[in-house]
């Protein structure tokens, strides 16, 4: 009998090894990603001057986190409450590509505004769009385990909005003293700093996102399911 119990309990152990190491994995592969998409940001502005670059990536930092935190917040919560999850999980995905596709619109509309006489090639924003829609079918797995989830996701810790525009403010402001520093000296200033932040966000991010983390109190609809579960 005691055999079985430490069988039984060296099976819980393994299962919450590889659940914390599957975390993990998923967790630097979301730094990767947003490391990438604020590197693509910043030499999306070409030749444009060091301070252009700062606005118009601040811009998109500013939009995308309180937005994008609210909106997962909001169709997440239905998503785990509703009778119909197709319908919940298409409003999530649409809601996201139109606060990212605003954000970086906006962003591109100020550099016009910026600088009127430099070409504004489309391509990079047309490849951010198409990633942006290759996303989906990830999305609509990712939100499919989320619904599977045996806890409500108000008992969940989230990610705090003032928390993350704060870092981001200094990782630009950091970025925007890099380049104006560079540029003299390096003819690819951009690209040296768009990898700086590349690797900033892909090696510091996984290691103080608990800090990012914030448990928001349940509403009283929230503890209403949350008890009837």
């Amino acid at each position: 009998m005691n055999a079985h119990r430490k069988t039984a309990a060296a099976d819980d152990t393994a299962t919450s090894d590889a659940a914390t190491a599957s975390d993990a994995r998923k967790l630097r592969i979301r730094y990767l990603a947003a490391g990438f998409w604020i590197a693509f940001t910043w030499i999306g502005e070409g030749d444009a001057p060091a301070w252009e670059h700062a606005l118009r990536t601040l811009v998109i930092l500013l939009i995308l986190p309180p937005s994008l935190l609210r909106a997962n917040r909001h169709f997440t919560h239905k998503l785990y409450e509703s009778a119909r999850p197709g319908r919940v999980i298409a409003q999530l995905i649409t809601a996201r590509i139109v606060i990212i596709t605003a954000a970086f619109g906006t962003s591109n509309l100020l550099g016009r505004l910026l600088d009127p006489g430099t070409a504004h090639p489309p391509v990079l924003p047309a490849i951010g769009f198409a990633l942006l829609l290759l996303s989906i079918p990830a999305q609509i797995r990712h939100a499919h385990r989320t619904r599977a989830r045996t806890t409500h996701p108000a008992a969940q810790p989230t990610l705090s909005a003032p928390r993350l525009m704060a870092v981001k403010l200094i990782k630009v402001t950091a970025a925007l003293i890099a380049q104006l520093l560079l540029t003299p000296y390096l003819p690819n200033a951009t690209y040296v700093v768009a990898a700086a932040l590349f690797l900033t966000s892909a090696t510091l991010g996984p290691k103080i996102h608990r800090n990012f983390l914030v448990t928001h109190p349940a509403t009283k609809n929230e503890e209403a399911v949350r008890v009837a579960a």
